[in-house]
């Protein structure tokens, strides 16, 4: 993948990526990101931006642990 912004190849990594649900930050760890070496811009693909929301929209399905309460 080539940067939209400078044309620089892009490396993958795996890095934090940050969501607000019910005004409440969540972060989500070791998500694949697409990075560029030359500007820092970043971007995840769709299908894995569609994961994480699918994964959020059910997130009120997670049982806790009741030894943890």
């Amino acid at each position: 993948m080539k940067c939209p912004y400078c044309n620089t190849p892009m490396t993958e990594e795996l890095l934090d990526y940050l969501v607000e649900v019910d005004g409440q930050e969540l972060r989500l760890e070791e998500v694949p990101t697409w990075v560029c070496e030359t500007c820092d811009h970043t971007e995840v693909e769709e299908e894995v931006i569609e994961a994480v929301e699918d994964m959020l929209d059910h997130l009120d399905t997670v049982q806790t642990d009741p030894e943890e309460e």
